[in-house]
Order: structure tokens, then sequence, then C-alpha cells
């Protein structure tokens, strides 16, 4: 007797997933758990990460219009539809003081985590409609849009807009089948968390300071994000959209974030 669960095994179609900022520790975390569960992984950042592996890699400046929508076509050209976007790529900001960050450096992490979320968004959502593939796109945001800072202002500025982007495409795009979330991080073990610490002149105490803010008291591991992803992703969970997901350790209890 087949069991209801190898039946769906069974005729299961390979899902084919687009992932942004792949070589970083969120993005790379995505790419390993939408691969175990079975999804063909197109990566696409600045760079390769040495020894990945990987179903494909596109070198990317999210920056650029025209080698975002390039990549996608790509993508599509070679592997016949895009059904997972999951766009990982985004950057801290070199300055933390709001009042020392010039126009110039506001306006360039707006492009990259602001400007380059919607053109990607708007690429593959346009791929997905048009081909009338129910697919999904997972945007990443941060639980630092949700709350006032005395820091980084540019960084939560652009993932307040990047919400506002999934809202919107949410509505948009609903109709034709395709989900739109966001995942909002708290503090997680990657090189971005370290590059804060390491300015704030006491990388460790940084990190202890935060972390006890928090109510599990620690920070989260990539691939604990990357299961948050991976559930919304999933073809089953379809029906879930425009939902801002925090996975913060609890940041917005009301006991510090």
């Amino acid at each position: 007797m087949v069991q209801q669960s190898d039946a769906v095994a069974a005729t299961a179609v390979r899902q084919i997933a687009l992932v942004t900022g792949s070589s970083g520790g969120i993005g790379a975390a995505v790419v390993t758990a939408l691969r175990a569960r079975g999804d063909l992984v197109v990566g696409a950042d600045r760079a390769p990460l040495d020894g990945q592996p990987i179903d494909g890699f596109y070198e990317l400046d999210v920056t650029d219009e025209q080698r975002t929508t390039d990549v996608v076509r790509q993508v599509v050209a070679e592997h016949g539809r895009i059904d997972v976007l999951v766009h990982a790529a985004g950057v801290l900001g070199g300055t933390p003081d709001p009042l020392m960050t010039t126009t110039e450096e506001f306006e360039r992490i707006m492009r990259i985590n602001a400007t380059g979320t919607f053109t990607i968004t708007r690429e593959a959502a346009n791929t997905m409609r048009d081909a009338g593939t129910a697919g999904t796109i997972l945007l990443l945001s941060s639980v630092a849009a949700k709350e006032a800072r005395v820091d980084y202002l540019p960084y939560n500025a652009s993932k307040i807009a990047v919400l506002h982007i999934m809202w919107s495409m949410a509505k948009i795009l609903g109709p034709a089948g395709i989900s739109v979330n966001a995942v909002n991080p708290g503090p997680v073990n990657t090189p971005l968390w370290s590059q804060l610490a390491d300015q704030s002149g006491s990388a460790q105490a940084a990190r202890d300071a935060r972390a006890a803010q928090l109510p599990m008291q620690r920070f989260a591991e990539p691939d604990e994000v990357a299961s948050a992803i991976t559930f919304l992703t999933d073809p089953a969970n379809r029906y879930v959209t425009g939902v801002s997901l925090d996975v913060a350790g609890g940041a917005h209890l009301g006991i510090g974030s």
C-alpha cells in the first residue's frame, strides 16, 4: 500500500529556486536547506562561495538593473521557470551614527537593500505571472525595520522599505497564486553581525550585551533562519502570503530588541 506522503513525494515537481546573496551567511544556509529539500538551487551574488554545493551561480550586483533582468531571464532560459525567489542580498553600511552618515552613504544603502529588492522582485514577479507559475517570493527584512534605533539608520530605513515592497506585491500577485512574504531576523551569527560588533569597539562585549536583551539569550544560527524560509517557500504553504515573520528570539516581546 502506498502511503499518502509517498504518493505526494512521487508526484512532486522539483522546484527551481533562485537565491540572491547566496554566498553570505544566511544565503548560504538557505542554499543548503533548499537543496536538502530537493530544490534545484541557483545562486547569485557578487562572488561565488568557494566549495559551495550549488546547482548554478551567476555574478550579480543587485544595483545593476539590466544585469538583474538578465540573470532572471537566464535562469528561466536554462531551467524553464522560477518557482522560488529568496532575496537575501543586502549590506549593513559602514557608519553607525546617523548624524555622521553622509547622504551618499544613505543613498547607497537604500539602493542596495531597497531598490535592489524592488528590482529583482519585479522581475521575478513578472516572470512567474507571465508563465502562470504559482510560485513564491521570500524577502529578507530585519527586526530593525520595526523599531526606532540610534544607529545604522540607512539599513533600518531600507528594511522597512522591504516590508512595504512585500505587502504591496502580496496584494498584486495573490490573484495569480503567487505568495510573497518576508522573514525578519534578529541578531544572527553571520559576518554582518561581526561587522557591527567590530565597529562597536568591543566585539564580544557587544555580542554579549545584545544577546542578554533577548528572551532566548542567544543569537540565531543561519540555519534557524533558513528553516523559517524553507517553511514559507514550501509549495504546501502557498496560501500564506503577506506575512512578516520575526526570527529573532522573542525580540519584540517588550523586554529588549
